[in-house]
């Protein structure tokens, strides 16, 4: 709240560049695309004509566009820069996204005459049309489209899909912080910019030479004006240039060599990068490994003093690695969120290996259950499907849910043997050493809610995941007890919206139609006894793990069925015949995923192929 405040008084809501903006013409053509996404196809006419009826107003980074609350009811249009959406509720102020170049600002209040919901302000120096309601009436009088094609936009944009109505503008300009500057970045900053060439994202790169202040200033005109992404190098050796470009950029991203010292280093500390308040832009800490370097360990120092928004390992010369990176930064990466459903789970191998052979990679994966137990194994791997066959294997050979029955105090299984398996697995990697951002997901009984696990012992985190109530042990995690993810949330997309990710894809495995049965009233203990012994299978029931299980996730089913609407691609596994605790049966299991998945991605139009 200090922040705002001081922030506040800093307004100066005076038109910086002209009042009537005939002046503009010659930066008409530029502006053109952005005004033709709200108002249709412009011809010049009509294009001047929205100028000539518009204040142009230059923002400077901290200043507002208006406050919450504010009964105004002005439209604005970002012309160049960016801006950010603040909201001041009873648990204080809450960042609600950011807004970039060719967005419109405030249009609701401009239809409804209600008051301002949330405050905008400029994150850095922005360049903004203004339309006054009047304004706003005599161009859809004299253009009665314009009437149609703004709230047309609004309207669609509201019908976008869940995760993709809580995704931000993509940065435009990204200041890359070299944390040794004696160590040449070129190779990586040159398989940056090759591989969003092959994306269709123009970009320039932006050195950290000595420049006099004229250049700067020209570096950055020139950027504002440019089409696609501005790379900034920045290091210590130049403090001036990097204080600008922290300035003008819209991204964070510092990278080091993940072997070096990784204690705050002085460009850090002297940029005040990791300062907090409303103005402080995404930070993604870039971790740069050897081209053919270990897995990563340890790497939790790295971020013991740096509160960043995310992390990334990136080898050298690794062309799946960079091209994940650079969807990462543009807002087009693509999370695998995976579902919970025992033994079944194994077909989550075969359908990422189907997705893989059809061109699609995966920048972040999360899972519930089994899904959190074979995403696990995929990631851990590095999709490396022999060696996750083997986990398969490894894990009947363990018998995880056989020979290992105890007294039904807690639950029917002692855990012994699925934490024998998981160690063997996963060793003692930790969630922030995986080369692909993995989550899962338990349920933490004490507090009732979901938790979501990003750092911390991948294997603890796992077998939380999976501790199917009365079959599995709970698991203590910080004082509280957690038990399956699938309790609360057997498919858990929510979680992966929290990622710039573009495209999520979901797969289910309780695909299943309703099934009844030919008896009038439950069999006694002994009369099940004697059908299971005579083999004579008169009784056809659910066993009790899967009458637990299935009784526990009832809610988590509806739950799903609404987020399998929010998803670009949801897959539902048909594993009818395959038993929630029968490990024994996971070649054929996966060979039914990757099959499913082939056929579903061969049927689907090319239009909807969003990887292609």
């Amino acid at each position: 709240m200090h922040h705002l405040l001081s922030l506040q008084s800093a307004i100066t809501n005076q038109p910086l560049v002209g009042t009537r903006q005939t002046s503009l013409a010659d930066h008409f053509q530029h502006y053109r695309p952005y005004l033709s996404q709200l108002f249709g196809e412009l011809t010049n006419a009509q294009l001047e004509q929205v100028f000539a009826a518009s204040h142009v107003h230059q923002f400077e980074t901290g200043q507002f566009l208006f406050q919450q609350g504010d009964t105004d009811n002005t439209l604005y249009i970002v012309l160049s820069g960016r801006l950010r959406v603040i909201q001041q509720t009873e648990a204080g102020t809450r960042l609600l996204g950011d807004i970039a170049a060719g967005e419109p600002v405030g249009e609701f209040a401009l239809f409804t005459k209600d008051p301002r919901t949330a405050s905008v302000v400029a994150i850095r120096k922005s360049l903004v049309l203004e339309i006054y309601e009047e304004d706003y009436k005599k161009l859809v009088t004299d253009n009665p489209q314009f009437a149609f094609n703004l709230p047309q936009f609004v309207i669609n944009r509201m019908r976008r899909k869940g995760f993709q109505q809580r995704l931000e503008a993509a940065p435009k300009n990204v200041a890359l912080i070299k944390l040794q500057p004696d160590n040449d970045f070129t190779p990586w900053t040159d398989h940056m910019k090759q591989e969003l060439t092959a994306m269709n994202v123009p970009v320039s790169v932006y050195g950290s030479e000595n420049r006099s202040e004229e250049d700067h200033h020209a570096i950055f005109e020139e950027m504002e004006n440019s089409e696609g992404l501005n790379i900034l190098v920045c290091d210590e050796d130049n403090p001036e240039w990097a204080n600008q470009c922290l300035t003008y950029c819209d991204l964070v991203v510092v990278a080091t060599e993940f072997y070096a010292p990784s204690s705050l280093y002085a460009i850090e500390q002297k940029l005040k990068i990791y300062n907090e308040n409303i103005l402080n832009k995404k930070i993604y800490l870039l971790l740069l490994h050897p081209e053919n370097g270990d897995a990563p360990s340890q790497t939790q120092r790295w971020l013991e003093e740096r509160p960043v928004n995310l992390h990334l390992h990136v080898r050298k010369h690794n062309d799946r690695d960079i091209r994940r990176f650079c969807r990462i930064i543009t807002h087009k990466a693509v999370g695998l969120v995976l579902g919970g459903g025992g033994a079944k789970g194994a077909a989550h191998v075969g359908a990422a290996k189907a997705m893989m052979e059809a061109g699609l990679e995966f920048d972040f994966v999360g899972g519930t259950s089994a899904g959190a137990l074979y995403g696990m194994g995929l990631t851990v791997t590095d999709f490396d499907f022999p060696k996750v066959r083997d986990f398969c294997q490894h894990g009947v050979d363990c018998k995880v849910t056989s020979s290992d029955y105890h007294f039904p105090f807690l639950s029917l299984m002692k855990g012994k043997n699925m934490r024998k398996y998981l160690k063997n697995m996963l060793n003692d990697v930790h969630l922030e050493d995986f080369w692909v951002n993995t989550y899962c997901v338990s349920t933490d009984y004490s507090a009732a809610a979901i938790k979501v696990h990003n750092t911390g012992l991948a294997r603890q985190k796992v077998e939380a995941s999976i501790a199917i109530p009365g079959v599995f042990p709970p698991v203590i995690i910080d004082r509280h007890l957690h038990v399956d993810g699938g309790v609360l949330d057997n498919l858990p997309i929510e979680a992966m919206y929290e990622k710039p990710v573009r495209h999520v894809i979901a797969i289910a495995l309780s695909a299943q139609s309703p099934r009844s049965v030919d008896i009038k009233t439950v069999p006694s203990a002994w009369e099940i006894f004697l059908n299971i012994f005579t083999k004579k299978h008169r009784y056809r029931l659910p066993k009790m793990p899967a009458l637990l299980m299935n009784s526990l996730t009832l809610n988590s089913v509806q739950r799903q069925e609404v987020s399998k609407k929010q998803v670009s691609l949801y897959i539902e596994m048909d594993l009818r015949g395959y038993g929630l605790l029968d490990w024994s049966k996971w070649k054929e299991v996966i060979d039914k995923g990757y099959q499913q998945t082939r056929a579903l991605l061969e049927d689907m139009p090319k239009t909807e192929q969003f990887w292609r």
